[in-house]
């Protein structure tokens, strides 16, 4: 691969990365939020030693949301390393 089939592809990538850009802060913002509620429903059956319903389901709520948009960052960045080096796999 020359360098300028290189570059065409790294500019293919950063349109890319651009015009998902506010997709990718609604993820992260969703995940920081679903952390944030993993860490107190974590806290609150630390400190009271116990696990109702409403600490369970904000527990595995939350850890499902961080699972999904972590893989949906993921998947983006992997589709945009293999229009890079698409030649190599």
């Amino acid at each position: 691969m020359d360098e300028e089939e290189l570059n065409s592809r790294y500019l293919v990538v950063e349109k890319l990365v651009k015009l998902f850009r506010y997709e990718r802060i609604v993820h992260l913002i969703v995940t920081g939020v679903s952390l944030i509620i993993l860490i107190g429903a974590i806290s609150v059956m630390l400190i009271f030693k116990q696990a109702g319903t409403a600490e369970l389901s904000l527990m595995f709520g939350s850890s499902g949301l961080i699972t999904y948009t972590g893989g949906r960052l993921l998947r983006m960045w992997d589709q945009a390393i293999s229009v890079i080096v698409k030649d190599k796999l």
